[in-house]
């Protein structure tokens, strides 16, 4: 295991790590950004190009419900659903890969015998496509989406029920994510982060580095040891 790995994992006590998957593990968000719009062109309706920024703190349910009150559809709110999911399916199922580095951050964390727990806002399909095509799913303890949950990251239930599951308390488990909404909520719920930047959320990225204990461009620089506290930055 890379030395530096085993340095941030002994100095922050580390008992347990939760990560987001679109956008911090996986290079995904172009899919997702534009997932509503493609969906609607499907049925006739052109929609604006600001509808994935409006659709990106959302659950796939709660999206949804957006898109079917917004452009008053005749479609159930799970019509829309499949519809959406059949739009990405593809991509999840031939691409998109691992961010930078990504896959060695897990293999330092198995070898550290830290548990892993998935946080995510992608129904368990499209998870479990994706992980199968990279190999990966074995790295994890559990896997929680939004959908089956019942809640989304904008209410911390879901990360304290994935660190009760890794049987690791908040202060000591670690969150990875790219979306502002979500650092938030994990960190007013006592939770350290790592930051992780994307294109995606690019425009929050100065709040994201305010928030998060750690912010890295990605897992390869992390990697290399560039991986310091946003405070040792003069953040």
């Amino acid at each position: 295991m890379e030395p530096f790995y085993r340095e941030f994992i002994k100095r922050e006590a580390v008992t347990g790590m939760i990560l987001d998957v679109d956008g911090t593990l996986l290079d995904s968000m172009p899919v997702w950004h534009h997932s509503g719009e493609h969906y609607l062109a499907t049925i006739g309706i052109q929609a604006p190009a600001s509808l994935g920024r409006i659709l990106f703190s959302m659950t796939m349910q709660q999206g949804a419900q957006y898109i079917r009150k917004t452009y008053r559809l005749s479609q159930s709110e799970e019509e829309i659903k499949a519809g959406i999911i059949k739009t990405v399916q593809h991509e999840y199922s031939t691409g998109p890969g691992m961010k930078p580095g990504a896959r060695e951050f897990l293999q330092a964390l198995k070898e550290a015998a830290i548990p892993m727990t998935v946080v995510t806002s992608t129904d368990r399909p499209l998870i479990l496509a994706a992980f199968g095509r990279l190999g990966i799913e074995s790295y994890f303890q559990d896997i929680l989406t939004c959908t089956e949950f019942g809640s989304g990251k904008d209410a911390p239930d879901i990360f304290h029920a994935a660190a009760q599951g890794m049987g690791s308390r908040p202060e000591h488990t670690w969150v990875a994510e790219d979306a502002l909404y979500a650092i938030r909520t994990a960190k007013a719920a006592g939770y350290p982060v790592i930051g992780i930047a994307d294109q995606a959320s690019r425009a929050d990225e100065p709040q994201i580095r305010g928030l998060s204990d750690y912010f890295i461009q990605d897992f390869l620089e992390a990697y290399k040891g560039r991986f310091q506290k946003t405070q040792e930055e003069g953040i």
